[in-house]
């Protein structure tokens, strides 16, 4: 009986002291996981506070980025025996001679700019030098803004691109998207295989390529309509005559001597069907006091507000023409059709004529990879314009002048080189022009069938690092 109890109370004394030690040891776990759970709140504070800093962070500052080229061109002209000047009369100073520079350097500098203070607003800016090498730093006053980027002058920095692009009704059938400024209006849809550029700038090339001040609203129809398709509505202005330093200054003078005037220009891009291997588009631009010649006086004056043009393009491009073969998966081919047509107002000319005339143009292309390097493409062009063809490319596509408004054919083969991934690449280049017509350098003013040029090349090689 005594020993029955003694164990008794040794097991009460045990199981006493055990449920001390496990209430001590829950006690000791709860007080560890509100440590934990505390700690836990204040990390998950400071990361938002974290967060919210390094957001604010990105959207104040400016995202830089840099295009730098090095050239070198070999360029030669012949004029034609029978070559006329601006006027019409025969150029004896020139006919049947050839000029050639063999070794054009140039350097070309784009450095760009973007900021996003929040989600559907964002900036995009771009100044630029392109100069050859031993160049004056003379500011040409002369040379527009919109070619002084596009083609080699100074050295002077000159504003190329800057406007903002303002995104809204995502949740809309047709979003919609604002934007104001320079646009990036050159080296668009088709221009950029030549240029070596994957991705394209807004308009089609074959009708617009040069920069222009102009406002934008874009209708995205892709999920209403076809895959990709969305129409912008463009307005702009160029060459606007106001006189800056008069006694009154912004106003646009009465010039008889001039006749001049502002240029306003309304231009559609239109994506029909876009599904990422086939690529329809389509544009129309009617541009207002197109320049051309008032001929109601004793003389000529040129460079006058004359009359309307109206332009449009059908441009189709394929990406992988069969997936089933790797050479043709990694191919592009690409067709263009354009027309352009010039309506003079009564008492001015337009290309020589009172007339409407009508200008057609053709280009075509193919790439195809160059099975020596790691994404290298060769590439071929052919460009044809009639007599009265001339589109809004007078930003020079190439350093001779505008092949894509060349009336008569223009031969291009290139091989474009990636040396270190996308930030280094090379280009070898050859373009071939042979002019039916006058020489397409000038707005409206001259006549086609003034000729002057029997034909111009270049042979063009350069170095590219981009960031």
């Amino acid at each position: 009986m005594i020993k029955n109890l003694t164990l008794l109370t040794g097991l009460a004394v045990l199981s006493t002291s055990v449920c001390a030690a496990e209430s001590d040891l829950q006690a000791q776990i709860d007080a560890l996981n509100a440590k934990i759970e505390k700690m836990e709140k204040v990390e998950s504070y400071q990361n938002k506070q974290i967060s919210k800093v390094n957001q604010q962070s990105a959207n104040d500052n400016i995202k830089w980025d840099i295009d730098y080229r090095a050239a070198y061109d070999y360029l030669n002209y012949k004029y034609r025996d029978d070559a006329k000047t601006a006027t019409g009369a025969d150029d004896t100073a020139n006919a049947g001679k050839t000029y050639t520079n063999s070794a054009l350097l140039t350097s070309r500098l784009w450095l760009g700019m973007a900021a996003s203070p929040f989600e559907g607003l964002t900036f995009h800016g771009q100044l630029a030098v392109y100069g050859y090498w031993g160049a004056e730093n003379t500011n040409e006053v002369s040379d527009k803004s919109w070619r002084g980027s596009s083609r080699p002058h100074d050295w002077t920095v000159r504003f190329r691109e800057g406007n903002f692009v303002y995104k809204f009704g995502n949740d809309w059938a047709v979003p919609m998207t604002a934007s104001v400024g320079r646009r990036p209006s050159s080296m668009g849809f088709l221009a950029n295989h030549r240029d070596g550029d994957a991705k394209p700038n807004s308009p089609l090339a074959h009708i617009t390529n040069m920069e222009a001040d102009a406002a934008m609203v874009m209708f995205d129809f892709s999920k209403t309509l076809l895959p990709g398709s969305f129409l912008k509505v463009v307005y702009g202005r160029a060459h606007d005559p106001v006189a800056v330093g008069s006694t009154t200054p912004y106003i646009d003078p009465e010039n008889v001597a001039t006749d001049d005037a502002a240029v306003d220009f309304l231009v559609l891009p239109i994506s029909i069907y876009n599904n990422g291997q086939s690529n329809l588009m389509a544009q129309y631009a009617m541009i207002l006091n197109s320049k051309g010649t008032n001929i109601e006086g004793a003389t000529p004056i040129k460079k006058a507000g004359a009359g309307t043009t109206h332009m449009g393009a059908l441009s189709y491009q394929l990406d992988g023409l069969n997936e089933d073969i790797d050479f043709f998966d990694a191919s592009t081919l690409f067709a263009s059709a354009a027309a352009t047509m010039t309506d003079p107002d009564s008492g001015y000319e337009m290309l020589g004529s009172t007339k409407r005339e009508t200008g057609y143009s053709f280009w075509a292309g193919f790439l195809f990879p160059d099975m020596m390097t790691d994404g290298g493409r060769f590439g071929l062009e052919y460009n044809w314009g009639s007599k009265y063809w001339t589109p809004m490319t007078w930003a020079e596509d190439t350093i001779l002048g505008s092949k894509i408004a060349t009336r008569g054919s223009a031969y291009e083969g290139y091989w474009n080189i990636p040396i270190e991934g996308k930030n280094l690449s090379a280009q070898l280049r050859y373009t071939y022009i042979d002019y039916s017509y006058r020489a397409n350098t000038t707005c409206y003013w001259d006549d086609p069938a003034d000729k002057n040029l029997d034909s111009a090349q270049d042979l063009r090689l350069y170095v590219r690092y981009q960031y």
